[in-house]
């Protein structure tokens, strides 16, 4: 038969390796075209075990008809028909949610559910080759990366989409060959949805202006971009085992080894990083990840929010989560010496003028003679104030951490290292201007403060 799909959907199904022997197929089904053509197909090979799903979302009167219709097409071909009931009206009002988002919401949690208790390995949706192109699309007007030029894989978990091969104008001239009854959602044409209105009005004028074959060559990029993001994510995947471990629920990232790696693979690491530390699979804004990129590479010790995960830089790791902090009191600071407060190690030395060098990144050079001894350290105080190098009156120790963008939770960890006057020190952050290093200096008091590997 002319317009007959049953080869190019086999064909398509046994190339990207959609269904195993042992599958039991749980077909989604509308009541559209598209989907009544999908089980039509199923029906016709008859070595696939399945049955249906069917949804009334109760936002149209049509929809009770649209379900007995299906369930009768179902009884026909003589398999069982899952039919599910929910107010998406009621939910969407609860929630907040739009109608697109809500009834998808919906649609995945209950499909779910159905596999789990009749015991279905796969689903499949009636997503077709327009759909595809809409969607490439969609995602480069919202702003995307290669993953969104991809599209929609043939595969995702145990969704399938067995459909992606053909046309919307082939599923409707397959379903008048095989005289297939199938119903039209209304909503369908109601440019009031962003992905209905690229379908009906920006397609339409992008290839009756510029391109006849436009959505053709959509599909052809994704089907490109799908096999390169393929082939990164499975390199991504292996510098992830390479380049990261976990600790306490942290995702921790080798520091030295991320900033030997290309422009590409960076981004690449950071957005999966950052996807596992927040278990979403929502793509991370470009700006954000430069960002934090670039903190990396240009910042010694930093911390950085994409909300609500905090990523805090070390000397050695970037850390994706927020560490637990060890319990620690206020103490004499040995000079010389070293003691270890929470997860910071403080080092202290004297040094003459012969023995100087340049402190590293994380030292602070004091002359001695200006400090009244003991050292000691300790948490922040309500009220507390420093004379900030370099600057001629104190300042609120509150602020000084809000202008250095340190976060809320970690303010109170940070060690303040005080004299028996003043602070001298907020380690990490900022310096007082006592104790400035002039010519009559004799000894040099350096402070070194390091944030513990592994923290």
């Amino acid at each position: 038969m002319k317009h007959d799909l049953i080869n190019v959907f086999r064909e398509y199904i046994q190339t990207h390796r959609l269904l195993n022997p042992d599958d039991k197929v749980l077909v989604a089904v509308s009541g559209g075209p598209d989907s009544m053509a999908l089980l039509h197909l199923f029906a016709r090979l008859e070595e696939v075990d399945f049955g249906v799903f069917h949804l009334n979302h109760q936002l149209r009167d049509e929809a009770v008809e649209e379900g007995e219709y299906v369930a009768d097409v179902s009884k026909k071909y003589g398999i069982c028909c899952h039919t599910y009931n929910y107010d998406v009206p009621q939910y969407l009002k609860d929630t907040g949610a739009s109608l697109e988002t809500g009834a998808r919401t919906i649609r995945y949690q209950l499909i779910n559910q159905c596999m789990e208790e009749h015991g279905y390995t796969k689903t499949a949706l009636g997503h077709h080759r327009d759909d595809q192109a809409e969607t490439v699309l969609l995602n480069l007007i919202r702003g995307t990366g290669l993953a969104g030029l991809a599209g929609m894989r043939p595969q995702r978990s145990c969704y399938i989409r067995p459909l992606l091969a053909v046309s919307r104008e082939q599923i409707l001239n397959y379903c008048s060959a095989f005289r297939i009854k199938y119903y039209h959602d209304e909503s369908n044409f109601s440019t009031e949805f962003r992905r209905n209105k690229i379908r009906l009005e920006l397609i339409p004028l992008i290839e009756n202006e510029y391109n006849p074959q436009f959505s053709k060559h959509l599909v052809q990029l994704a089907e490109i971009i799908s096999a390169d993001e393929a082939e990164l994510t499975s390199l991504t995947e292996q510098l992830l085992d390479e380049l990261t471990f976990r600790k306490n629920g942290i995702i921790y990232l080798k520091r030295d080894l991320f900033n030997q790696l290309s422009i590409a693979l960076q981004r690449r690491l950071l957005q999966t990083c950052t996807a596992l530390a927040k278990n979403s699979h929502e793509w991370v804004p470009y700006e954000h990840i430069e960002t934090l990129r670039h903190y990396i590479i240009d910042k010694h010790q930093f911390c950085y929010e994409i909300l609500p995960l905090t990523i805090i830089g070390t000397t050695n790791n970037i850390l994706f989560g927020e560490p637990e902090f060890s319990h620690w009191e206020s103490g004499v600071l040995p000079v010389p010496g070293e003691v270890v407060v929470g997860n910071y190690r403080i080092k202290t030395a004297v040094l003459s003028l012969d023995q100087i060098s340049l402190p590293g990144k994380s030292s602070e050079d004091f002359d001695l003679e200006e400090l009244t001894l003991p050292l000691i350290y300790r948490k922040r105080q309500a009220g507390d104030r420093m004379q900030v190098f370099g600057q001629h009156s104190q300042k609120k120790v509150k602020d000084i951490l809000i202008d250095a963008k340190i976060p809320r939770y970690l303010r109170d960890q940070i060690p303040l290292i005080c004299d028996q006057d003043e602070i001298i020190l907020i380690s990490q952050v900022r310096r007082s201007e006592k104790g400035r290093i002039s010519a009559d200096t004799k000894r040099i008091l350096r402070i070194t403060v390091e944030i513990i590997a592994g923290m």
